[in-house]
């Protein structure tokens, strides 16, 4: 008997193709991770995250961000745990050459160290005015620059702080004489933290430039990083008080 050609009803081919689809997936994209000392809570670390996440994503990564204190913060980074930290002053590989983070050569942002105290007379312009009297200044433990600054200094009565928030308390509460933070991300967390007595700032004493940092593993993304960020920050990055 001659053979029968049945011709498949539109319908079903498309039942077909739509099961052949389903089971193809698509590969996940590559994820870039970085810790970063401003807490979640704080508008600038979602602007920083903002940042990267559109200039990874051209490059074809996803990108997300974590809050970790600042000492921990550098150890995931240098450890590979994070793939690099959101924001370090531009000679923290000069003065750490055994860490594992390379510099993303492109200017995050100008800001400086600012002093706060309880009492409202009290006024700071200078380094050299902190040596004037034995004052307690607390600053966040692994705020590298801050600690070699006021080491530096041979300043006696250094008190290092979890965060930023224990720090404005115990000044709030007279425990400490003065902090010392990053101006920007201490004044929008000092917007949501109780504090027992009202504190005031004392004066900017330092000026400080930050740089993103990437772990070694990931060099070969750091000229077309570099590109990206470039293409999104102004030419002196963002200016902070």
């Amino acid at each position: 008997m001659p053979s029968r050609h049945r011709r498949c009803h539109p319908a079903l081919l498309l039942l077909g193709w739509l099961l052949l689809s389903s089971c193809v997936i698509a590969e996940p994209r590559p994820k870039i991770v970085f810790s970063c000392w401003i807490p979640e809570t704080v508008p600038l670390h979602q602007r920083v995250t903002t940042l990267f996440s559109e200039s990874f994503d051209a490059l074809g990564y996803d990108f997300s961000m974590h809050y970790r204190p600042n000492q921990r913060s550098l150890m995931e980074a240098n450890a590979g745990i994070s793939d690099g930290d959101c924001a370090r002053t531009s000679d923290y590989r000069d003065n750490n050459p055994e860490s594992s983070l390379i510099r993303v050569d492109v200017l995050l942002a100008r800001t400086s160290m600012e002093a706060w105290s309880r009492d409202p007379e009290r006024t700071l312009s200078t380094e050299q005015d902190l040596t004037r009297e034995p004052l307690r200044i607390g600053y966040v433990r692994g705020h590298v620059v801050v600690k070699e600054w006021i080491e530096r200094h041979e300043l006696p009565n250094l008190v290092s702080v979890t965060s930023t928030e224990h720090g404005l308390k115990m000044v709030s509460a007279g425990r400490l004489d003065l902090f010392i933070g990053t101006s920007v991300s201490t004044r929008q967390e000092m917007q949501q933290v109780e504090l027992t007595h009202p504190i005031y700032s004392a004066g900017h004493v330092l000026e400080i430039e930050g740089y993103a940092y990437l772990n070694e593993a990931h060099r070969v993304l750091l000229p077309s990083l570099e590109r990206e960020l470039r293409e999104r920050l102004p030419t002196d990055g963002w200016q902070f008080e």
